[in-house]
């Protein structure tokens, strides 16, 4: 009988795509911090049966946040980043927990504009989505602006 997808080994691009579909008692499984994350990075979520109940990690795995953390934190990259990439949501988790700190996306143009256009460009948000989005963060750029930044971001990835 095969294992079902939250009892085996996933990637964190895997798990962090879809992280509300596992209970945010659960603990996230990723490799010790020391080896870096990347979206093909190992990854295991620990579902447990009872409170306080003890489960070991995966072998090479470290227990990093809990799920509900990680929807939240998810969630709010959605917010600023709508379509984000697997490596802007590894990114994002890794720095949070590594400098506790939550990127502001929105801030710059030219960033929020990079990761919008690499959304475009994985198929993940229709290029109209995205110069909305940029246009709702940036409602004092003109339609030309707007179109002319994404473009010019849309050329650099």
């Amino acid at each position: 009988m095969p294992l079902s997808s939250e009892r085996r080994l996933q990637t964190l691009a895997a798990v962090l795509a879809d992280a509300q579909r596992f209970p945010a008692t659960a603990w996230l499984c990723a490799p010790p911090l020391l080896l870096g994350w990347a979206p093909e990075s190992a990854a295991a979520v620990l579902l447990t049966a009872s409170p306080g109940q003890t489960v070991p990690c995966p072998p090479g795995l470290a227990r990093a946040l809990f799920m509900d953390e990680v929807q939240l934190l998810m969630e709010r990259l959605e917010r600023q980043v709508p379509g984000a990439t697997a490596e802007l949501r590894v990114q994002t988790l890794y720095r949070y927990k590594v400098h506790h700190e939550f990127p502001a996306l929105t801030s710059h143009p030219d960033e929020l504009a990079g990761h919008l256009a690499a959304a475009v460009k994985a198929g993940a948000l229709p290029a109209a989505a995205a110069l909305a989005h940029f246009q709702k963060c940036f409602s004092h750029f003109t339609l030309e602006a707007a179109r002319h930044i994404l473009a010019q971001a849309m050329l650099r990835i």
